[in-house]
């Protein structure tokens, strides 16, 4: 049955992919005030200026982990293939880990934190479990409840990004409740205003979700998350960071 909305699947990810770019650029680029005050006076205005767009990225940023996870849900839902979108998910997690670490661990390989492939392919491991008991059995809360537990225990194991347990509960809750798009995106709130306030706006696009693809650009998400993080790295290491030192470098 097709859904009343305005949003396609394809303009929730683009939504998702230009605000998480936000986020990561306010995170990546940003540059403390007491820094700024040695620039030049047009850098330094510019870059105040700038610091408060930054303010409003990290605001809109929360809005793009809840999209992918829906959009996680839904490729689950309707994918004729399971295995190859759990295969594209983990390839994709092992190739962004290295820009992943030089991002936001400074090293090259680094164990203390993953990548938010790993979160979305933990999170569809779960989907697989809980269709699987489904399928076999009638729906079980205690069943339910075990498979959400490995996977939240998991994900914080391996502390993959936006927060682990949220991500994974926000997951499982999404599917558990596709039924009911209200209740569903009401649940979805309450989860994620354990990381963030402005995330729960996303929820509003949810609601308004046609049920229809759009237009695919089937790899877009996956090849921009890595390469974006390496734009993001070598804009700071390469100009940013270069033009603070050289400002720092020429006080007495």
């Amino acid at each position: 049955m097709e859904k009343k909305g305005f949003f396609s699947g394809s303009t929730l990810k683009w939504i998702a992919i230009i605000t998480m770019f936000m986020d990561h650029s306010a995170k990546l680029l940003y540059v403390p005030q007491n820094m700024i005050d040695s620039f030049t006076p047009g850098m330094a205005e510019f870059y105040t200026y700038l610091i408060k767009v930054f303010d409003v990225f990290l605001v809109l940023g929360r809005l793009s982990f809840p999209l992918f996870c829906f959009l996680l849900v839904e490729g689950f839902i309707h994918t004729s293939n399971v295995k190859k979108y759990f295969l594209r998910l983990l390839i994709f997690a092992l190739i962004s880990e290295i820009p992943y670490d030089m991002t936001f661990q400074l090293s090259y390989f680094s164990i203390e934190r993953q990548n938010v492939f790993f979160t979305l392919l933990i999170g569809l491991v779960v989907l697989i479990g809980l269709k699987k008991f489904e399928e076999r059995t009638p729906r079980n809360l205690l069943i339910s409840l075990g498979i959400i537990g490995v996977g939240i225990f998991i994900a914080e194991f391996l502390q993959t990004d936006y927060g682990g347990w949220i991500g994974i509960l926000l997951i499982s809750v999404l599917y558990i409740l596709r039924e009911y798009p209200l209740v569903r995106c009401l649940a979805g709130c309450a989860v994620i205003l354990q990381n963030s306030i402005s995330g729960m706006f996303s929820f509003i696009f949810i609601y308004f979700y046609n049920g229809k693809r759009g237009h695919q650009w089937k790899y877009l998400f996956y090849w921009f998350y890595p390469l974006h993080l390496l734009l993001l790295l070598f804009i700071q290491q390469q100009l940013l960071l270069p033009y603070i030192r050289s400002i720092f470098s020429a006080i007495p």
